[in-house]
């Protein structure tokens, strides 16, 4: 079969519903011995697949002789198909969004995991701070390395165009690295401490602390408020005695 069978899976049949829609599409209107023979599937499981589809608007049948015929509805069922499940997710959005707010209360820490995690959890944080937010951080100069330059560049971009405020600290040495600093947005000071090994943000009542060195790498979302303040403190104190660029 030329058709990609994973795509179907992807959208939410399973695989063997996939192949069964498939073999119907080829086929056209047909008894269960041909979808027998082009998919190599149980009788079993092939019945089970047509009553699937069935249910789902993507298969019909017709009666001829007291036998069943099988045939695929127009693909653009598979749109309706989607456009429904869409519409079921949107009618669960206020249940499941008041289930998640009482559960906040007792969740203090995530984990991220993957370069995908951690584009979500920072994707979350320029949610939370547009516009006009602040947070501070503590960065290895890492973040472009790990996530690719056009991530990182998006991010600064946000950064500009919703007015969220950084203060960045970065180790002694990144001060030498004028082309790279010239892309980041915000007010950057730097420490004559060694090479911080993760990147550290402090927003609102949360700590992020990011591992980039790690295979692979994650990120640990704190929200705790006396947790954020000591990390703060921690900041305003490194930021106080830190040194600025000379360009």
């Amino acid at each position: 079969m030329s058709l990609s069978l994973p795509k179907l899976e992807e959208i939410g049949l399973s695989r063997n519903e996939a192949w069964v829609y498939a073999a119907l599409l080829e086929l056209g209107e047909t008894k269960t011995g041909a979808i027998v023979k082009k998919t190599g599937m149980h009788r079993v499981q092939i019945y089970d697949a047509l009553d699937a589809l069935i249910e789902k608007g993507l298969a019909t049948f017709v009666i001829k002789e007291n036998r069943k015929y099988f045939q695929a509805t127009e693909p653009e069922k598979l749109i309706d198909f989607l456009k429904e499940k869409q519409e079921i997710a949107e009618s669960l959005m206020p249940e499941l969004n008041t289930i998640q707010e009482k559960s906040k209360v007792q969740q203090q820490v995530t984990i991220y995991s993957g370069i995908r995690g951690i584009k979500t959890v920072f994707d979350d944080m320029l949610k939370e701070l547009s516009p006009g937010g602040t947070y501070y951080a503590f960065s290895s100069a890492k973040m472009k390395g790990i996530v690719g330059e056009d991530y990182y560049n998006d991010f600064q971009k946000h950064k500009r165009e919703a007015d969220i405020k950084a203060f960045l600290i970065y180790y002694e040495e990144f001060a030498l690295k004028k082309e790279f600093r010239k892309k980041v947005y915000g007010s950057v000071r730097f420490h004559m401490m060694t090479y911080f090994p993760t990147d550290t943000y402090i927003y609102n009542d949360k700590v992020l602390i990011v591992i980039f060195d790690a295979n692979p790498p994650f990120a640990i979302l704190i929200k705790n408020k006396q947790t954020a303040k000591s990390y703060m403190k921690l900041f305003k104190a490194l930021w106080k005695n830190a040194k600025q660029a000379k360009d």
